[in-house]
């Protein structure tokens, strides 16, 4: 029988309901749906759908308003078992949206957690916070380097990136850093939910994987997840990164849809 109660996987499934967003971020939330509007312009996502099937054009609609007002040119919807009405996706795709393969998205993710402590990494290999804006760019330098990114992507981002340092409070929101002799390899990102931390992005540069780096990452923010006193962690995981939390006791709960709005 699974450990994983309903909260935590309610958190896993829509997490965009439950973390905090801090300018120049934005959550809009309504009845029918979460929407997000990234610090960086160039990405929206959608989550938690709770509507009937008359109503999705409108929603659609709605939608789309408040994303070109905002200034934003990309919009994935994120569609989990939860969502309504019944077979979202495909009436999705019947609209022209289709799978979002461009960076950072991914047309499919698994909602993942974990609710005892993963395995400790190899010697030599060091996962801690970020110490200073400085660290906090060379992090932001290698998520960008491993997630290809677009030059506008990287414009984007680094453009905020110092306004973001500020809000790294360790409470509601953590960058990590890996190190490997001294020299940074790895990044993550995670942020306080209600029952336990919501894994963000993360990454190893090519060159240093294999050598325990994400491992240690995954460690750190176990450890950080019990210091707040919610020993859990969750995650919307891509191809690359299942397997190796499969292997570090990550239980998959849900499929994700991610399909992007061409009409944006």
């Amino acid at each position: 029988m699974s450990d994983i109660s309903d909260a935590i996987r309610g958190f896993a499934e829509e997490p965009d309901r439950f973390v905090a967003v801090l300018p120049p971020a934005r959550r809009i939330q309504t009845d029918a749906f979460t929407l997000i509007l990234a610090p960086a312009r160039t990405v929206s996502t959608v989550s938690s759908v709770r509507i009937s099937a008359g109503d999705l054009d409108r929603t659609i609609a709605e939608v789309r308003g408040l994303v070109r007002a905002a200034g934003y040119g990309r919009t994935a919807w994120n569609i989990g078992p939860s969502c309504q009405p019944e077979g979202l996706g495909e009436l999705l795709r019947e609209r022209g949206f289709v799978p979002a393969t461009r960076s950072p998205f991914e047309p499919e993710a698994t909602a993942m957690a974990l609710v005892h402590a993963p395995p400790a990494p190899p010697p030599g290999v060091e996962a801690r916070r970020v110490r200073d804006l400085d660290e906090y760019l060379e992090t932001w330098r290698i998520a960008l380097e491993t997630f290809h990114a677009s030059d506008d992507d990287i414009a984007g981002w680094l453009s905020v990136a110092p306004e973001l340092w500020k809000q790294q409070d360790f409470v509601e929101r953590f960058t990590l850093v890996a190190l490997i002799a001294g020299r940074a390899v790895g990044f993550a990102f995670a942020y306080a939910g209600p029952c336990g931390l919501l894994l963000g992005g993360s990454g190893v540069l090519e060159s240093a994987r294999g050598r325990g780096a994400y491992r240690a990452l995954l460690a750190a923010r176990w450890t950080e997840a019990v210091r707040l006193g919610k020993p859990a962690l969750v995650i919307q995981a891509g191809a690359m990164s299942r397997p190796i939390l499969d292997r570090a006791g990550f239980q998959a709960l849900c499929r994700i849809q991610v399909l992007e709005d061409p009409g944006v």
